[in-house]
């Protein structure tokens, strides 16, 4: 027995036994006899582990127990459930002849060898009936996982088990940290399930790697609050601002009015949901996409440049183009009265007041006011 077998197997060794592989089993879900001292504590989610040979090598692979089902063959004969339906127990079957059964899903599978110690796997084929189910450790994680301590980042506990739980969150770049390329991640959970504690945590896993960066798009403000050291506390209070400063990180809070926006299809969406052409009786939801686009069209064939929308002079001309009869057909062809309603709208309308509440709010996002600290988004 070599000096890594050593490491592992008194660890194994000293743990919980919760019962031994059963029948039948196969590599993606395996049965278990649950073991009498075990069938009265908590086995649904518990991180378990087993040893078994593979290839002549020693392998251990670790699953979480997904379900427990309880048998007894004597309480399943018809003339027995008659008995215990007038005695509610019968004393030498009732709890005696009881059996627990569970299932297990097999998550990961090391390989005792290597440079490192340990190797992943993959469970090639099914043990013997009797082999034992040993309770994780975090002692037993962490000699597993000896040879990558370097890269894991341990994101609370197993969900329904008490160790740590060890992920990699590897930079998007190559190397001996990097996974090569981006991945996708979804957090999904009803209100209050801690999703955004969840997706802190995450974004403080990746924010060790120096050369990695970090965009936020925060439209409730909960991250803004926290690098500004505001945030909520809450029952799991989450330094995030003070994590990233001591990695190192350089952190910039911009908001919309921060930024300058510079294409025009921008321009025609955030038109769509302004009110400005709703204050001029265009309704539905076709028709303003139809006026914004005729009307950016005609902005260009003008020679109106977008970072000049917000001056009041560029504007006048905006508000001609709109009272003239060819942009007004072009929004509603065959429509006269709706394109009726559409005319009598502008003619009545205060155009200095259109620029200032309907127009303006929306050109400034657009302006290239870089003196004031507003930068463009590459």
């Amino acid at each position: 027995m070599n000096e890594e077998n050593k490491g592992i197997d008194p660890l194994i060794d000293r743990t919980e036994r919760l019962g031994v592989i059963g029948s039948p089993s196969s590599t993606s879900e395996l049965a278990l006899d649950i073991l009498g001292g075990a069938v009265t504590r908590k086995l649904v989610g518990e991180l378990a582990l087993f040893r078994f040979l593979q290839d002549t090598a020693p392998h251990y692979a670790l699953g979480q127990i997904t379900e427990i089902q309880l048998r007894n063959i004597w309480h399943e004969d018809p003339t027995m459930r008659s008995l215990i339906r007038q005695r509610g127990r019968v004393d030498a079957v009732s709890e005696r002849q009881d059996t627990h059964q569970g299932k297990m899903v097999i998550s990961a599978v090391f390989r005792q060898g290597g440079p490192a110690g340990y190797e992943p796997s993959l469970l090639g084929t099914v043990p013997s009936t009797g082999t034992a189910i040993h309770l994780v450790t975090d002692d037993v994680l962490n000699e597993l996982l000896r040879p990558y301590r370097d890269q894991l980042f341990y994101l609370g506990y197993v969900y329904g088990s008490k160790p740590k739980l060890p992920l990699w969150f590897k930079h998007f770049d190559r190397g001996p940290d990097g996974a090569g390329e981006a991945y996708h991640l979804g957090i999904f959970g009803k209100t209050g399930s801690g999703k955004s504690v969840l997706a802190k945590m995450i974004l403080l896993a990746y924010a060790r790697y120096p050369r990695m960066a970090l965009l936020v798009i925060d439209p409730q403000g909960e991250f803004t609050k926290d690098l500004r050291g505001g945030g909520a506390g809450g029952e799991f209070s989450l330094p995030v601002g003070n994590v990233v400063k001591r990695l190192g990180k350089q952190t910039f809070v911009l908001t919309v009015r921060n930024l300058v926006l510079d294409r025009w299809e921008l321009f025609n969406q955030i038109l769509a949901q302004s009110r400005f052409f709703r204050d001029l009786q265009v309704m539905t939801q076709d028709k303003l996409t139809t006026a914004c686009d005729q009307l950016v069209q005609a902005i260009k064939k003008a020679g109106l440049t977008l970072s000049a929308l917000h001056r009041e002079e560029v504007f006048e001309r905006v508000w001609n183009l709109l009272k003239q009869d060819k942009l007004r057909n072009k929004i509603y062809a065959k429509e006269g009265a709706a394109a009726e309603r559409f005319a009598e709208a502008v003619a009545e309308a205060d155009p200095t007041e259109m620029y200032r509440d309907a127009w303006l709010p929306v050109a400034n996002l657009f302006k290239e006011d870089y003196a004031a600290g507003r930068r463009k988004v590459e």
